[in-house]
């Protein structure tokens, strides 16, 4: 699934990961955070990072969606290599992304399953076990130990 991805840099405790997107709009920093829920639970979330926040809502148009998408996903391994048993909640922010996410789980359910356990949520319901004939509104993957 990864395919090209971009340099990451890592926080200590694996919670933070940056990196530069480069496209149509020239260089673009992006930042990816682990973000503590409960437990064993934590929210996946990324944007461009910039007036040091992080600002998920913006749609960059940098010509490097896949690319970008794809170091992402390796944020996420390096992130479950030193959070074992971890489950990741991805909420997007908007439709434009829930329909991006949905079809990014559909065309690489196979190989995010070696990993995660793969569940949906359609709205505000707990999540079930993943099924690529349903859109889902948020994702739940519980890392395999």
């Amino acid at each position: 699934m990864l395919g090209k991805t971009y340099d990451i840099e890592a926080s200590p405790n694996k919670l933070n990961f940056m990196f530069i997107s480069v496209g149509f709009k020239g260089s673009v920093v992006k930042m990816v955070v682990f973000q503590p829920q409960d437990n064993k639970r934590f929210n996946l979330g990324f944007g461009d990072f910039y007036d040091n926040a992080i600002h998920d809502a913006v749609v960059t148009n940098n010509g490097d969606v896949v690319k970008v998408l794809a170091t992402v996903a390796k944020c996420a391994y390096e992130f479950i290599e030193s959070h074992q048993g971890a489950i990741l909640e991805i909420k997007p922010v908007d439709e434009g992304r829930r329909m991006l996410y949905n079809t990014v789980f559909k065309r690489h359910y196979l190989t995010i399953s070696k990993k995660f356990e793969v569940k949906g949520a359609v709205s505000n319901e707990e999540p079930k076990p993943y099924s690529p004939e349903i859109d889902y509104d948020e994702f739940e993957l519980c890392h395999k130990i």
